[in-house]
């Protein structure tokens, strides 16, 4: 199983161990999110996260790199489902490294370690209809929407619909960027 994708501009790579994983999640959880805003319990619950991960067969973990200077820029989380023969990428750039390509780079790295690595039919993803960047990015890489809940979010003090977006593995063979990602 490959286990680091990298692309033209970052890399996806499993993180090395617990304190970097804690640091990481950490210093990405804390920074102003301008979708969900600061995300304490995420950043309190890292170490358990991590013994989680460490014996888990259907989640994973990535930090992403920038391949230039090697700067942290985010995470890429990733899950099988046990339904439909699915899996999920989600993927978070802290603020600083945003509108730079990084956060569809980082999915459609995440979207060849999933399809290439296990016997999934298909991709879902969610965001909020109020996240555009989220909708816009999901869309850039070949996801579609497929339905959405309404006022199923509670947000910066308000409820708002969540969108899902989907996206099957014959879509993902007929993409020409997957044969340019380098795996290790």
């Amino acid at each position: 199983m490959y286990t680091t994708y990298s692309g033209q501009q970052v890399r996806i790579r499993p993180f090395a161990d617990s304190p970097e994983f804690s640091r990481y999640v950490r210093s990405y959880a804390i920074s102003p999110n301008e979708h969900l805003g600061v995300q304490w319990d995420i950043a309190a619950l890292t170490d358990s996260e991590w013994e989680r991960l460490a014996s888990s067969d259907d989640s994973f973990a990535f930090a992403i790199e920038r391949l230039d200077n090697g700067e942290f820029c985010g995470l890429e989380y990733c899950g099988i489902g046990s339904w439909q023969l699915t899996a999920f990428p989600a993927t978070g750039i802290v603020p600083a490294q945003m509108s730079r390509g990084f956060g569809r780079e980082a999915k459609l790295l995440a979207m060849c370690f999933l399809f290439e690595n296990f016997a999934i039919e298909s991709l879902w993803a969610d965001t909020t209809a109020v996240h555009r960047r989220s909708c816009a990015g999901l869309e850039a890489v070949g996801f579609r929407p497929v339905g959405r809940t309404r006022l199923s979010h509670y947000v910066r003090g308000g409820y708002v619909d969540t969108v899902y977006f989907q996206l099957l593995r014959s879509e993902w063979e007929a993409m020409d960027y997957r044969h340019r990602v380098v795996r290790s």
